[in-house]
């Protein structure tokens, strides 16, 4: 187990101090933003003056219990805090009380919601039913209720004192919830993503985490030192049960788009523990050094498939968001410099493009903090960009440009990567029991020149069903939709049993090889005998694939593709992308014809990634097939 932060908190000289974002930054005032930025939060905020805050009722919350929707009640809910942070940034830039109205309007219809919590994650107790209704006596602290805790400490913080001209019950009213639905659960109650008595960890621990050690100690909200304290031990505490949850490798089991939750937020929580103790120089700054720590930082960078690609599995999307400012933070506090260059660029061409902060953090507005984290750091960053310093790691490469190393192995996941030339490998040698698994051991994705070739689908819209026992009754789970042989009436099993075994990889400047056993990712009354998968690759011969079966089920060597697949003897062209070839090794004649078939795209979340159609291949094959992808 770990105890670095643990270790450091018990070390730190008291009283504490706060945590002061501006200060930090260099900020005396919004005078010292970037005009650009702010001139497009005011043009944005204008839209919202004198529109009510409309109430969302009870039967909204009680949607999902009755039908299973999130989407409904949480459109609400984001649209109303997304709407307040963009009025919050508007007055502090421009001080004239344009938006004070609606901001007091807004604090109060938040302030005035039974929980702060999601229909999805009203319960006590992981993994049971959700409650009908919040209760306010016990509140819940789940992702949302932590994050609007922060935001209205954030409200405090950056506009207390134009509240409190209007009437000090304002800002006192916010302090009351916070102490209320925040700080005294967080406290009082051991809440399953805490990480005590053994409980696993994930995104959410340092993502609730981040958001009340944020709450607490920004100026003002919290004046008792032992509820301070009391506060940041046990975040240090919870800080380490989620590292625990990490291989040294640093690899996220979630994938590219929980990278920002996880990551990132333990970036945050580390910036307020250097913040409220002895700064950047203190115990917790020299935790930024720790290679586990490191590789968490850059893992980002490493999954980086090409243009707006990342390589995906489980729950992630293939197109998992924008790189930006915290990636770019987070790259400067670990002295990684392509980390920063790799986010720097991707924030940079998104502010030409007119976004910024806003825009630019579409999956981040909900968060007001991180709004002003953009907002004091951007001057810096372009400011670099002006004097030149701001460059790519190394050249591009015949059609691919990155700025990572061509081989990484995440051993603690079984996940690896090869980037060459035009290509760009992930493998899956790993289990079916990663956070927000997918019954996918074995599979693969493979890019071609910055395009999608062999894909994973990713996940459709989360519903009451995602997270149930019926979970993997959801075709995008199932192995059958995954890059993987299949067998007629099988699928895979979830849970850390059902895994590849006998994992051996190798790579140098030449190439990779990696084999696994695959046989006990089915269930066992029902497994092949045998199954071997061998995957070759190399710039010459592109990537080459051999599974060798022993089973009395069919077999079917099954392939997820963007382009439309055609086949004429022995090979697949998808479209205009690359070619498939096939062969059985224990058959004289070409392989049997495949099976194509389209897959409709519907869903709003994965139709984020992907057009409206994508294809399934199913190639027949009796013991052993070899594919060639190039």
């Amino acid at each position: 187990m770990s105890n670095l932060f643990e270790d450091a908190a018990k070390s730190v000289d008291f009283p504490l101090k706060d945590f002061d974002p501006l200060k930090e930054a260099g900020i005396i005032s919004a005078s010292g933003f970037d005009r650009t930025m702010c001139d497009r939060i005011i043009k944005e905020a204008e839209q919202f003056i004198g529109r009510p805050f409309e109430p969302i009722p009870a039967t909204a919350f009680l949607d999902f219990v009755r039908t299973g929707n999130r989407v409904r009640y949480e459109a609400a809910y984001f649209a109303r805090r997304t709407r307040l942070n963009v009025l919050v940034l508007a007055e502090f830039i421009e001080q004239k009380g344009r938006f004070i109205d609606d901001v007091i309007d807004g604090v109060f219809a938040i302030a005035e919601e039974s929980g702060w919590q999601l229909p999805a994650h009203n319960s006590y107790v992981r993994d049971t039913p959700q409650l009908p209704l919040p209760c306010s006596d016990r509140p819940v602290l789940d992702l949302f209720s932590c994050e609007t805790g922060c935001q209205l400490a954030m409200i405090h913080y950056l506009l207390g004192r134009q509240l409190d001209s209007v009437s000090t019950e304002i800002t006192a009213r916010i302090r009351r919830e916070l102490k209320t639905r925040i700080f005294d659960p967080y406290l009082s109650y051991t809440f399953w993503w805490m990480g005590y008595d053994g409980q696993s960890t994930l995104n959410w621990t340092v993502w609730c985490t981040q958001n009340v050690l944020i709450a607490a100690f920004l100026p003002g909200i919290l004046e008792d030192e032992s509820v301070r304290k009391s506060i940041l031990m046990r975040a240090a505490f919870s800080t380490d049960r989620f590292l625990d949850g990490y291989g040294d490798d640093g690899c996220c089991s979630e994938g590219a788009q929980y990278y920002r939750h996880a990551g990132l937020c333990l970036f945050n929580s580390m910036e307020v523990f250097c913040g409220a103790t002895g700064g950047s120089s203190g115990v917790f700054g020299q935790l930024y050094s720790n290679r586990k720590i490191v590789n968490i930082a850059e893992y980002i960078v490493n999954m980086h498939a090409g243009g707006p690609y990342f390589f995906n599995f489980s729950d992630c999307a293939a197109v998992a968001g924008r790189c930006g400012m915290r990636e770019y933070l987070f790259g400067k506090r670990v002295s990684s410099l392509r980390l920063m260059n790799f986010a720097g660029n991707d924030w940079l061409s998104v502010y030409k493009e007119g976004g910024a902060p806003i825009a630019s953090s579409s999956n981040e507005t909900l968060n007001l903090f991180y709004l002003v984290q953009e907002l004091c750091a951007a001057p810096e960053l372009l400011s670099e960009i002006d004097k030149g310093v701001q460059e790519k790691c190394q050249p591009e490469k015949a059609g691919f440009c990155s700025c990572v190393s061509e081989d990484i192995s995440y051993p603690s996941t079984g996940l690896y990567i090869r980037k060459e030339g035009a290509y760009a490998l992930a493998v899956k040698a790993g289990g079916n029991n990663d956070c927000h698994n997918h019954n996918d051991t074995g599979s693969f994705t493979l890019y071609k020149n910055e395009r999608p070739f062999i894909i994973d689908l990713g996940v459709e819209t989360y519903s009451q069903k995602t997270f149930s026992a019926r979970r993997y009754e959801i075709w995008t789970m199932q192995s059958l939709y995954h890059n993987v042989s299949n067998f007629e009436g099988i699928m895979q099993q979830d849970g850390a049993e059902f895994c590849a075994k006998n994992v051996e990889y190798a790579a140098d400047e030449n190439g990779m090889d990696l084999t696994m056993d695959l046989e006990a990712a089915w269930p066992k009354e029902s497994r092949p005998e045998k199954y071997c998968r061998s995957v070759h690759f190399d710039l010459k011969n592109g990537f080459l694939v051999t599974d060798s079966v022993t089973s009395e089920r069919q077999a079917y060597f099954t392939l997820i593709t963007l382009e439309k697949p055609v086949f004429c003897q022995n090979r697949i062209e998808a479209g205009n992308l690359g070619t498939i070839l096939v062969k059985e090794k224990d058959s004289d004649s070409d392989s049997a014809e495949p099976l194509i078939e389209k897959l409709e795209i519907n869903d709003k979340r994965l139709r984020l990634s992907w057009p409206e159609t994508l294809y399934r291949i199913r190639i027949p094959f009796s013991s052993r097939i070899q594919v060639q992808i190039r």
